[in-house]
């Protein structure tokens, strides 16, 4: 806390309130006469005082609305964190949204009850430095309060444009005379998205063309064209070269969902992230260096991140010119349902639709095994409904030419009316804008966690007209990043530790690696940021999503039915597996008699498919992927993970000797482009498992058929290594290990990352009666799959 003024306006309220001359003046940096450091930082003796073991400190530094200053504010606040949590205490940092500066102004403006309750929801460290990642701090040179945004006067001088405007306030509709007037004065447009039908539906609004159409546009390339990030590369469909690119008009819109789709995403872009990366560092270098280039970036979640992605890749710092819309809109009631599954929500929305109601259903699942996927609930809703027109669109029927959803994102608006009940997966995406009125009575939600929250609340907001929603969402996320942790520091050092383990190891190999290699810091550290923000959100996911919601100004009512539908649950359980055993029969009963290496890479790349060729695709894949006969079972196994541990399990014994040249060949590549996108570079590599697996004794715990007690020496001694080495063993095998976790369970962990099980036998019959182990799993025909690929790699071994 600042000044005495501040510290006596919170005694007034009962506070026990400490006063630092200054936000570092709660510590103290030795330093000599040069200015360098003597010394380790210090907390001052007479904060000292107070700093004992279980001491709860709240930090009520002022807010600031500089850059310059909020990093330097950040900065004190988590230097003083740390002085004070190494001596035992609990530290909490206070935030507020309101326009007061500090802690005492806040009190006087607002009152006391809101001191309290800003107080009462003071952040750990780890949480205040999430929620700086969503934070937008660069100073507006433009704030609005207005439905829409409107035409922009951006200043000439302008380089790097940031818009944060609400969803469907007209972001795109504001850049389209932007655009003409670039394309008028002979400036090459480039539009960035993360899905080829949004980029398609953008350029179509936009006045360019797609990079697919380029060849039917009257000027070509010359004036630009829109794409996705996937493509920007040499080998792409574009034949992208940044270095062609002079002084151009770079437009992103979303874009916090394409740069974490760019830095994460298992499409496309993945096999080209670091040349991707590279041409991005050039683009940026070229738009931002003197002379009319200029980047626009818009998203109504827009936060530093972005414009420090940027800046960072062209590594030139510049001054954005920042647009801020807060116009909040009205209010809408969500209806949000609190039990632990949707079952209620379901028997809700059924209700609805018999009494005529038209809903627009959102979730972000579409697979038959999904209980709450599109293809699931669309055959439940056929079944309950038959006289209803039902649309499903997900990523599987878009791309289906036999599908009535076949390219409909295109013309989304008038094909929605022709229908009484539309499911939609995330296929829908940022960016698109469903506007038509009076057709849809009420939207849907129900979201498990498999996407970040903010793409939740976009999902729900989809439809702009303002009816009821509905909501149910899981108490936590499954989608959840890297280690899972919300530490930057520690998630990065993961992977730094883990790249230099790789290295080490491909050098035992035999591979010199004599150059540095770039690993991109930037991006990387953005990465981190992203992951920490998403983990945040997937721990506490309906808390997160339910909160962002009421800070959009929406209503959020509890609907408290607590009635068991066991019937419902039944019926939508019965409709999943009778889909999913349909769906995996089909794929079994595909021919594939015709289907050659270079047809199914042909069929890959097409990007129509009816629902007979990805059953050809799928089952050809599997063929090729196991060796053996493709059954429901190995489907139904493929779709759960069982390749990866297989994988594993197959390196770990039978092809032991093949890890190594495995792995080298992916070390030479990484060593000829000279660069490495280590998330990608570290997932590739699997000697440093499989060494880790061997360091604790699994190839020899899963021989034979020996029966194990907790007891067992050579067990317990495995299980204190373990436990010895708990954030190693996280972030080499996603393994989290508890002090209290017994050697059978710790066992048993390890045995389920090759796919192997612990079965319970029954008890010693004399003594104190250990319960005995047996690991179970390894009939599963893995054998004659191991002999499969064992075969193929003496066969590249000879070629």
């Amino acid at each position: 806390m600042k000044e005495p003024k501040k510290a006596g306006a919170l005694l007034t309220l009962g506070y026990a309130a400490i006063a630092l001359p200054g936000v570092n003046g709660g510590y103290r940096s030795p330093k000599d006469e040069l200015g360098q450091p003597t010394g380790e930082k210090h907390l001052i003796p007479d904060l000292q005082h107070f700093a004992t073991l279980g001491r709860k400190f709240t930090i009520c530094f002022d807010h600031d609305t500089k850059p310059e200053t909020i990093q330097r504010v950040n900065i004190a606040i988590a230097q003083t964190t740390k002085l004070l949590t190494a001596c035992g205490c609990q530290v909490l940092i206070t935030e507020w949204n309101y326009p007061e500066k500090g802690i005492d102004d806040l009190i006087i403006a607002r009152g006391s009850d809101v001191a309290h309750e800003v107080i009462s929801l003071a952040l750990t460290l780890e949480q205040w430095q999430v929620k700086s990642y969503n934070r937008l701090s660069y100073e507006p040179a433009l704030t609005l309060n207005q439905r829409y945004l409107g035409e922009l006067a951006i200043p000439d001088e302008a380089k790097l444009i940031l818009l944060k405007s609400p969803k469907g306030t007209g972001k795109t509709e504001s850049l389209i005379a932007i655009v003409a007037e670039a394309i008028s004065c002979g400036q090459p447009v480039l539009l960035l998205s993360h899905r080829v039908q949004l980029a398609q539906a953008l350029a179509d609004r936009l006045g360019i063309p797609y990079i697919s159409e380029v060849r039917n546009s009257e000027t070509g390339i010359l004036l630009g064209f829109a794409l996705c990030v996937d493509s920007l590369h040499p080998y792409g469909q574009a034949r992208f070269n940044a270095l062609h690119w002079k002084n151009p008009l770079v437009i992103i819109d979303e874009s916090e969902q394409v740069i974490w789709h760019l830095l994460s995403a298992t499409t496309e872009v993945k096999k080209h992230r670091v040349e991707v990366l590279n041409q991005l560092r050039q683009l940026f270098k070229n738009t931002l260096a003197p002379g009319r280039g200029r980047i626009i970036l818009a998203d109504a979640d827009l936060s530093d991140l972005s414009a420090e992605m940027i800046m960072g890749l062209a590594e030139t710092k510049v001054s954005p010119w920042v647009v801020v819309n807060t116009w909040k809109g009205q209010p809408v009631n969500i209806y949000h349902y609190r039990q632990t599954t949707p079952i209620c929500w379901l028997a809700a929305l059924e209700a609805h639709i018999k009494t005529g109601g038209k809903p627009f259903i959102a979730v972000d699942a579409q697979k038959a095994k999904s209980k709450w996927g599109t293809k699931v609930l669309e055959a439940k809703l056929k079944k309950k409904f038959p006289d209803r027109k039902i649309l499903r669109i997900d990523s599987e029927s878009i791309a289906d030419p036999e599908h009535e959803a076949y390219g409909c994102i295109e013309r989304l608006n008038a094909v929605l009316m022709e229908y009484d009940i539309v499911l939609a997966s995330p296929s829908i995406g940022t960016g698109v804008s469903i506007d038509i009125r009076g057709h849809f009575t009420s939207v849907w939600g129900c979201f498990q966690g498999v996407a970040p929250e903010n793409a939740t609340r976009q999902a729900l907001a989809r439809v702009r007209e303002q009816v009821e929603r509905h909501l149910w969402v899981g108490r936590h996320g499954i989608g959840k990043v890297g280690n899972g942790g919300t530490n930057l520091k520690s998630l990065l050092a993961s992977e730094h530790q883990c790249f230099k383990a790789h290295l080490r190891l491909l050098q035992d190999a035999s591979l010199v690696i004599d150059d540095e290699i770039n690993i991109n810091r930037t991006a990387l550290a953005i990465f981190g940021k992203m992951s920490c923000r998403i983990n945040a959100g997937m721990i506490h996911y309906r808390e997160s999503v339910l909160s962002a919601l009421t800070e959009e100004g929406h209503n959020i009512i509890d609907v408290d039915d607590n009635t068991r539908r066991i019937i419902l649950e039944k019926l939508i359980t019965k409709q999943r597996n009778d889909l999913y055993n349909a769906e995996c029969e089909d794929v079994c009963a595909a021919d594939t008699s015709q289907l050659t290496p270079a047809k199914y890479e042909a069929l890959q790349q097409q990007r129509s498919k009816t629902t007979t060729e990805r059953n050809i695709e799928r089952k050809y894949k599997l063929e090729q992927r196991y060796g053996v006969e493709v059954t429901p079972e190995l489907v139904k196994k493929d779709d759960t993970g069982y390749y990866p541990q297989l994988r594993l399990c197959y390196y770990l014994t039978l092809g032991r000797e093949y890890v190594a040249e495995r792995d080298r060949k992916l070390g030479e590549k990484m060593l000829q482009a000279k660069s490495a996108w280590l998330p990608d570079f570290n997932g590739g590599q699997k000697s440093l498992v499989i060494h880790a697996l061997e360091m604790f004794n699994i190839p020899n715990f899963i021989k034979g058929d020996r029966s194990f007690r907790g007891t067992d020496e050579d067990l317990v001694e495995m299980a204190n290594n373990a436990l010895g080495v708990k954030w190693q063993v996280k972030t080499v095998l996603d393994i989290t290990l508890n002090d209290n976790d017994s050697p059978i369970v710790i066992l048993r962990r390890f045995l389920k990352k090759i796919g192997l099980k612990l079965k319970y036998k029954g008890r010693d019959g004399t003594g104190d009666r250990q319960r005995i182990y047996h690991v179970v799993g390894a009939d599963d025909g893995r054998e004659q799959i191991f002999q499969y690929w064992l075969a193929k790699e003496k066969e590249k071994a000879a070629a």
